[in-house]
């Protein structure tokens, strides 16, 4: 039996929310206008009771307890311009079919806010029917964008920034996607090594644009400490990171790789502060631990060439503290160490004087001079002693227009003096008459200029562990009394990383003379501790061209990081390798000493680092083809990586 609905009974309704306003944060307050959409007497003559519309019983099936037990029949939204009603109505849990839950109304206030498009003036009016709740969402949209302006980007260009906003143009201004539009700015300019750009300010005008200001991060001063004898200016040419440039890590850290490679530092740091005078910009200051890099040697070994020998030298990386090298040393010999038939005993003696400077006027050309002096057994003439005396001028650049590219010319002054290292009976065993050993021990003067084409991507000139070094060179040798002629070669060199400590090393090489004859004291030689190891030293023999290639596993040796504290036991390395070359165009000395022109081995070796010299090979190789005993030698010896 129907009864009218009094105060009291709309007071009740209010209470049990068939007629709440919600809004973000606010509930449990029934305002006027919504009394005004209170239920009529036949609505609520209608109404299903409470008990019989939810019972106790299927409430524990359903896992949760609602709060008044009442099906929302319809939801509405209003005052949504741009944000489709189906967008806003897909964030709500609250549907029709569905029981009223004024916890679970307050949960879809929050996520049609947390949607981004909206004002916090957001509320739900609930209106009880006989046939369910009436669920109207009252929404106010965000002003529109109708347009993005960045200033401050210098950098990244604006088409690239303003495409991280396409999408949201002629939209209510969402505050999270703006935060993720920030966040996409800073994340591309630190993805091209701009780590210091941020988005310094965000404002919108009346119409809609919204202004963004970027600070990317630029230079105020560039300092150096630690310095203590190499000048600020040798480091800063070292640099392209210049005052007044944005800061990029990644070109600071290729700087700072150039800096240590120079061996005058032992460590380079950089420090990065907000710079006093202008707040938005920033000081680095590089800090260099110098080491001393002047040294006199007095020491002497064992190697392929020169046999047991005694050396006294001068060396400097950093001459004055300007960044040239100087370095000096003579030497004597023994002789050629394990000697085939072809070789003749004789000592050796030799004298180098080299200077450099990378940065010649303060420029990026770079000259080098050197002047070299050679007593030793030829490894070309066949018990022959050859004498050579030379200097040799090269002039270098990188050339700006192709990265990583750089061109050298060489200028060489040469002259080379054969005598026998034999008696005269012994060339006879070997029927070499004497117009022929006259031939064989004919030197001359040159005068060659060299151009080179460099490729060089290599993380360390000293001990790469990835990249290519290629080279391709060309020389004309004019003869003073000779005749001239010129050779080609090209050297390709490719860096793999495996892992930490475990490197990769591909090596091929090729040349030869397209004009002139090549004296035979010049010729191309193979077999040594430099093209195919386990032969000796010019033992497969000599020719006008060449080939050979090489590849090499360079690694550390695990257990030796466990001597640590054992003073140099950390310096030690180890390598397998296999070579193989050829030589073509061959003379007919190679034939009368049986040298076979063609060889291939496979070896493993050892590497110790004397500092100041760099490392000492010791390898040991097993030839597999070309076999000539009279030429082998299973251990070579040699200063630096073969390649």
């Amino acid at each position: 039996m129907s009864q009218p609905v009094s105060r009291k009974t709309s007071t009740l309704l209010c209470a049990l929310g068939l007629a709440v306003t919600l809004s973000v944060g606010t509930f449990g307050v029934c305002p006027a206008t919504v009394l005004a959409e209170e239920i009529t007497e036949e609505e609520s003559a209608s109404l299903t009771p409470l008990s019989e519309f939810a019972p106790e019983e299927i409430r524990p099936a359903r896992g949760e307890v609602y709060d008044q037990g009442l099906t929302i029949r319809k939801v509405s939204i209003e005052g949504n311009r741009l944000i489709a009603e189906d967008k806003i109505k897909d964030s709500m849990s609250s549907r029709p079919g569905s029981l009223y839950s004024k916890r679970n109304l307050q949960q879809d206030l929050r996520r049609i806010y947390d949607l981004g498009y909206f004002t916090e003036k957001i509320k739900a009016v609930p209106v009880a029917t006989n046939a369910g709740i009436v669920l109207r969402i009252e929404v106010e949209e965000n002003a529109p964008i109708t347009g993005v302006n960045i200033e401050g980007n210098t950098i990244i260009k604006d088409e690239e920034l303003q495409a991280i906003f396409a999408g949201q143009t002629g939209l209510p201004q969402n505050i999270g996607q703006l935060n993720e539009s920030i966040e996409k700015i800073e994340e591309l300019y630190s993805e091209k090594g701009y780590v210091l750009a941020r988005v310094k300010s965000i404002s919108d005008d009346p119409d809609g644009v919204i202004n963004l200001e970027v600070n990317e991060g630029s230079l105020d001063k560039v300092h150096f400490i630690g310095n203590r004898k190499t000048k600020d200016n040798v480091i800063k040419r070292m640099m392209l990171t210049r005052e007044g440039d944005v800061y990029n890590e990644k070109m600071l850290g290729e700087d700072l790789k150039r800096i240590f490679s120079t061996q005058s530092f032992s460590d380079v740091r950089r420090v990065l502060t907000v710079s006093p005078d202008n707040p938005d910009k920033y000081n680095l200051t590089v800090e260099l631990d110098e080491k001393k890099t002047g040294s006199i040697s007095l020491g002497g070994g064992v190697d392929t060439m020169t046999g047991l020998f005694g050396s006294v030298g001068y060396a400097d990386p950093n001459f004055l503290g300007r960044g040239q090298n100087f370095s000096s040393v003579m030497a004597v010999g023994s002789g050629v160490f394990i000697r085939g038939d072809a070789i003749a005993n004789a000592r050796t003696y030799q004298f180098d004087v080299g200077w450099s400077n990378p940065s010649l006027f303060e420029s990026v050309n770079s000259l080098s001079v050197n002047a070299y002096g050679r007593d030793q057994a030829s490894f070309n003439v066949p018990l022959g002693i050859e004498r050579r005396i030379g200097s040799e001028v090269t002039w270098s650049r990188p050339l700006a227009s192709f990265k990583n590219m750089g061109a050298s010319l060489g200028l060489k002054a040469e002259h080379v003096s054969l005598r026998d290292g034999t008696s005269p009976g012994t060339l006879r065993s070997f029927g070499i008459s004497q117009a022929m050993r006259d031939q064989q021990l004919e030197g001359g003067t040159f005068v060659s200029l060299s151009p080179t084409l460099a490729y060089d991507t290599r993380d360390n000139r000293f001990n790469p562990t990835s990249g290519w070094l290629n080279t391709f060179s060309v020389s004309g040798a004019y003869g003073l009394g000779n005749d001239s002629y010129g050779t080609v070669m090209a050297n390709v060199r490719k860096y793999f990383k495996i892992r930490d400590g475990i490197t990769l090393a591909l090596n091929a090489q090729g040349g030869t003379s397209p004009f002139g004859d090549v004296p035979m004291f010049n010729m191309y030689r193979m077999g040594g501790a430099y093209t195919v190891r386990g032969f000796q030293e010019g033992g497969l023999g000599i020719g006008g061209g060449f080939l050979t290639g090489t590849a090499e596993l360079r690694t550390k040796i695990p257990f030796l990081d466990k001597l640590k504290n054992v003073p140099m036991m950390d310096t030690f390395s180890a390598a397998f390798f296999a070579d193989a070359g050829q030589v073509f165009d061959a003379p007919a000395a190679n034939r009368i000493f049986e040298r076979p022109t063609l060889g291939a081995s496979v070896g493993a070796g050892l590497r110790f680092n004397i500092p100041g010299m760099g490392p000492i090979r010791i390898d040991y190789a097993i030839p597999v083809s070309g076999g000539n005993n009279n030429y082998l030698q299973r251990f070579n010896f040699g200063v630096g990586q073969k390649f």
